[in-house]
């Protein structure tokens, strides 16, 4: 069995959040905050900036005029775009290597992350949630756990799959039973030490609904929601499919009907390779 304290030590060799995406989140949904007070708040963070305007100036936009600063690029982008795409660039590097224990190849743990993150805004967009930022963090940072427990994977491995295969558990089950802790507590644990909000670090730290709950959060529920149709469309690794236990439940506490929800998924697929695209100049 792992103890939580060993693993939460090794977690600090992960890059942690800047403390600029604290102050932007609280900002952004804030539609009285001027474009120059976030400018200001990035303009000090040099490796922000440089990839701001490296995506502002990339073919993808195809604007007629360079961008020269913090100020243009936020004005061209629109503020909702550019906070995302900062959280995008900051959070997600460590997200990119190959996870070998959890059979994820290079790229593969980021990509079914940021597919997460996008789909779960969609949803908050689709039912006007004011929590648009914290979703979408959330389902960005929801695996950060695998990171530090892969290398324990490999021995343990076997007997998760047995566990899985044999007794139907979900990985999440699966991991608690063999290794003593699960993915998402661990990275609702390294949320905490990042100094995120209760509610983010509750979010992903909840965000399987394994342990039972009346009332479900509705930050938690559509970050449930976007991760099984993440799974369900194939974009999630192999072991991290099944168990939709609280689909039509969650979808009930956010007022989408099917027919809703499948046009989330069909807006998100239309614009999937271009938004891939996007990302890979980050």
């Amino acid at each position: 069995m792992l103890l939580l304290n060993q693993l939460l030590r090794e977690s600090e060799r992960i890059e942690p959040v800047p403390q600029v995406i604290h102050q932007l989140m609280d900002l952004a949904d804030d539609p009285e905050v001027p474009v120059s007070e976030i400018a200001e708040l990035i303009l000090y963070e040099p490796v922000v900036t440089a990839n701001l305007l490296k995506l502002a100036n990339s073919a993808a936009f195809g604007f007629k005029k360079k961008v020269d600063s913090v100020h243009d690029a936020v004005v061209l982008l629109g503020l909702k775009r550019m906070v995302e795409i900062v959280l995008l660039n900051s959070v997600t590097r460590p997200l990119k290597s190959a996870r070998q224990g959890y059979g994820l190849e290079e790229g593969r743990l980021w990509k079914q992350s940021v597919s997460c993150a996008l789909m779960a805004g969609a949803i908050a967009e689709s039912i006007q949630a004011p929590e648009k930022h914290i979703v979408f963090t959330a389902a960005l940072l929801k695996d950060i756990g695998v990171i530090v427990l892969d290398r324990y994977m490999g021995d343990a491995m076997a007997e998760i799959r047995k566990a899985m295969d044999v007794d139907r558990l979900s990985l999440v089950a699966a991991e608690r039973q063999v290794l003593g802790i699960d993915h998402a507590h661990l990275g609702g644990r390294i949320a905490g030490l990042w100094n995120f909000s209760e509610t983010l670090a509750g979010t992903i730290e909840n965000h399987h609904l394994t342990d039972a709950v009346e009332d479900i959060p509705k930050e938690t529920a559509m970050v449930y929601l976007a991760d099984s149709i993440c799974s369900i469309s194939g974009i999630n690794g192999e072991l991290f499919c099944g168990h939709y236990t609280h689909y039509d439940r969650v979808c009930e506490r956010l007022g989408l009907s099917e027919v809703a929800v499948n046009r989330i998924m069909s807006d998100f697929y239309s614009r999937k390779e271009e938004i891939y695209g996007l990302l890979a100049i980050l």
